[in-house]
C-alpha cells in the first residue's frame, strides 16, 4: 500500500506546495496537502478535467494524455498519468509555486507514479 513517504522526493523540489495520487476515477489514494488548502477536495475536479483531456486526445488520434501543465497566476499544476492501458491506471498532481522548478517537479512526479505502480501491482 502506498503512503505519504511516496512524496519524500518530490517534496524536496524547489517550489513544491503539495501533491495527490489518485486512481483514474479520482479516488484519492494518498495526499500531501502541504501549503495547499482543500487539495483533496479539488483533486476530483483536476482528475475529471484530465480524463476529459484523455478523451479529446484519443478522438484526435493522438492517444491518451500522459501529462499536462496548467499555469495559474500564482502557481503551476502538473498532472501525470501512468498510462490508460497500464495495469494500474493512476493519476498524480503536484502544485508548484509560480517560480518553482517545474521541470524537476514533472520528473519527480513521473518517478512517484512509477513507484506507486510498482507498489500497487504487487
Amino acid at each position: 500500500m502506498v503512503d505519504k513517504s511516496l512524496f519524500n522526493d518530490i517534496s524536496k523540489v524547489n517550489g513544491y506546495m503539495g501533491a495527490v495520487l489518485s486512481d483514474y476515477t479520482g479516488e484519492v489514494l494518498v495526499s500531501d496537502t502541504g501549503k495547499v488548502s482543500k487539495l483533496d477536495e479539488t483533486s476530483m475536479r483536476f482528475n475529471e478535467d484530465f480524463r476529459n483531456i484523455h478523451d479529446v486526445t484519443e478522438v484526435l488520434g493522438l492517444g491518451h494524455t500522459r501529462s499536462m501543465n496548467v499555469g495559474a497566476e500564482n502557481a503551476n499544476i502538473v498532472m501525470a498519468c501512468s498510462g490508460a492501458d497500464s495495469r494500474v491506471h493512476l493519476h498524480a498532481f503536484v502544485i508548484m509555486e509560480k517560480d518553482g522548478s517545474i521541470a524537476l517537479g514533472k520528473m519527480a512526479l513521473e518517478s512517484l507514479l512509477e513507484k506507486a505502480m510498482a507498489e500497487l501491482a504487487k
